[in-house]
């Protein structure tokens, strides 16, 4: 589970023509320009037998070590810096000037899709990319696509809750944020007879991992006087860095 933005590419006859945020679900914010800056999306999709239309999502995002450029960058210039990677790569989608969004160095791992409408050598029934979703990724991957790793497939629950701990155990080694994994569904078939709620499918699920801790000192309390004359006790701490944002105040009400 990748901490970035999400995004929507929509391909027709094998070109890029229209990249999306995901909004609040329905309607999100039209980004090609700055998406077309991002090396790791293919402006034309690889291979034969490309689909007519195809919606790929996936998650834009900033990598560490970028975005410890970034900030010494922003010193240098005695800017505001980042608090972490997702706010960094967030604000450099939305940018108005797509130059700017190609500074960022933002990348991009594809993990779904969307419509898919199929080539006239395939059957508009069933799934043009295949019939499980190992067998999506790899196609995702023959388009040109970056996917999201590691990744693993199990059928025992043991294994799984042992895969979980062994990513909670190496999640400080891997190049990028991310907050958690998510199981999902192999075949496309059940995730189809799933379907979805209101808010989310019913073939997939995310397990997050615990929250991150960390000791610090605190140099001294504040009281802060609300708007209705209630008082709370405010800890300055010297400041720690947790999750990739930097925790310099911490309310004491509780």
């Amino acid at each position: 589970k990748i901490d970035g933005l999400s995004a929507s590419l929509r391909y027709e006859n094998g070109k890029f023509v229209q990249g999306l945020t995901r909004g609040d679900g329905y309607e999100g914010e039209d980004v090609t320009a700055n998406l077309i800056t991002i090396d790791d999306i293919p402006k034309t999709l690889l291979g034969g037998n490309v689909p007519r239309v195809v919606e790929v999502r996936g998650e834009v995002y900033m990598t560490k070590e970028d975005f410890s450029d970034l900030n010494e960058a922003r010193i240098e210039v005695q800017e505001t810096l980042f608090a972490n990677p997702r706010n960094a790569a967030a604000g450099g989608l939305r940018q108005l000037d797509p130059k700017i969004t190609a500074l960022r160095q933002l990348h991009f791992f594809a993990y779904g899709w969307g419509e898919i409408l199929a080539t006239d050598r395939e059957t508009e029934h069933g799934f043009p990319i295949g019939e499980t979703l190992v067998e999506a990724r790899e196609r995702l991957n023959d388009f040109g696509f970056n996917l999201t790793q590691p990744s693993c497939v199990h059928s025992e629950l043991a294994k799984l809750a042992s895969y979980y701990e062994d990513v909670v155990v190496r999640r400080g080694s891997f190049p990028f944020e991310l907050d958690g994994i998510v199981y999902k569904v192999n075949c496309l078939n059940w995730q189809k007879r799933l379907g979805a709620s209101n808010r989310s499918p019913r073939w997939a699920i995310a397990h997050k991992f615990p929250a991150e801790r960390c000791a610090t000192v605190i140099r001294e309390i504040r009281l802060q006087i609300g708007r209705t004359g209630a008082l709370t006790p405010v800890a300055e701490l010297v400041p720690v860095v947790i999750g990739g944002v930097v925790v310099s105040r911490a309310t004491l009400h509780n």
